[in-house]
């Protein structure tokens, strides 16, 4: 049989088979239903077989899909529009915020540039504290090198004093002892001499004594030793 509807080329495929399988069509034979609408191969015969199983007339579904399909363009330019007024929000809020970030961006570059003033005085005021005392400092050590110098210079001249007194007793002692010593050599040397001539007189003496012994005592001894001599020769011999 030769085909009777003509395709409308706004309708799609995929639009006829969505509507096949909304009214409960299986899903082979919605696919092949609808591909062969589309490609314009429906005959009478399918238009019967359709109507009789499903109670469909085509140009009722047509007219069905060029509804829905309407009606979804018209959802889609309310979208589009809806997407064109947030987009156009959108870029109102962002050029707002553009416009606020350049004004913190100037805000802070001006209290960067206030922030860099401050403290390039602060560092001026340190360099000049920092001068300050550094130039008290070196008039302090100079005074305090010079009162060290004169400490020492006083110092000094005690030890000198200190060195020349202790110089000059020991010189005073030295020639005291000096003078002791000599006295007690003298002492010494005229007791000495005295012993002498005392060991000297006793010496006299002990001569005259072992001279009185010798004259004396010897010729008795050797008397008495003859005499015990002969007395023994004269015992042995009897």
């Amino acid at each position: 049989m030769k085909p009777v509807l003509t395709n409308a080329s706004s309708i799609t495929e995929e639009q006829i088979y969505n509507e096949f399988i909304r009214l409960g069509m299986e899903r082979l034979i919605a696919q092949d239903l609808s591909k062969r609408y589309y490609h314009n191969e429906l005959t009478y015969r399918d238009l019967e077989n359709l109507e009789k199983q499903f109670g469909i007339k085509f140009d009722n579904l047509i007219y069905k899909i060029d509804t829905v399909e309407k009606t979804l363009q018209k959802d889609i330019s309310n979208l589009d529009n809806k997407i064109d007024t947030v987009e156009k929000t959108l870029q109102k809020d962002i050029s707002n915020l553009d416009n606020k970030i350049d004004t913190v961006e100037k805000t802070l570059q001006k209290d960067i540039s206030n922030l860099d003033n401050k403290i390039d005085t602060v560092e001026k005021n340190l360099d000049i504290k920092i001068d300050s005392v550094e130039k008290t400092l070196q008039k302090d050590i100079f005074n305090l090198d010079t009162k060290i110098d004169n400490v020492e210079k006083n110092l000094n001249a005690k030890i000198d004093n200190v060195e020349k007194n202790l110089n000059a007793k020991i010189d005073g002692v030295g020639k005291n002892l000096r003078k002791d010593m000599e006295s007690n050599n003298q002492l010494l040397l005229e007791k000495m001499e005295s012993n002498n001539n005392v060991l000297l007189e006793k010496l006299k003496v002990s001569n005259r004594i072992i001279t009185i012994v010798t004259i004396v005592v010897v010729p008795i001894v050797i008397s008495i030793i003859t005499t015990v001599v002969v007395s023994l020769i004269t015992r042995f011999f009897k």
